[in-house]
């Protein structure tokens, strides 16, 4: 078994602290459930946004085109 330390503001502690006694439910044990969650959805469990993120395209040779596509491929495996 390992140790996780983390470090949060007071205010954020203590506010996280109340939901969590009011849910009935203790720090170390909301943790283990949100690294579950991860474990299992292999995705952080809420939605995450950038506003205004303006993407560019960038043109790319084709050595490095392959390069990338092979590493898709990889990570398409690893996700079946």
């Amino acid at each position: 078994m390992k140790t996780l330390q983390v470090r949060v503001p007071d205010e954020l502690r203590s506010n996280a602290d109340q939901v969590l006694e009011d849910i009935g439910l203790d720090m170390p044990t909301a943790i283990r459930l949100y690294l579950n969650k991860i474990v299992q959805t292999r995705s952080i469990p809420f939605s995450l946004e950038a506003p205004d993120v303006i993407l560019k395209e960038v043109e790319v040779d084709q050595p490095t085109q392959r390069k990338m596509d092979a590493v898709a491929k990889v990570w398409r495996k690893r996700k079946q």
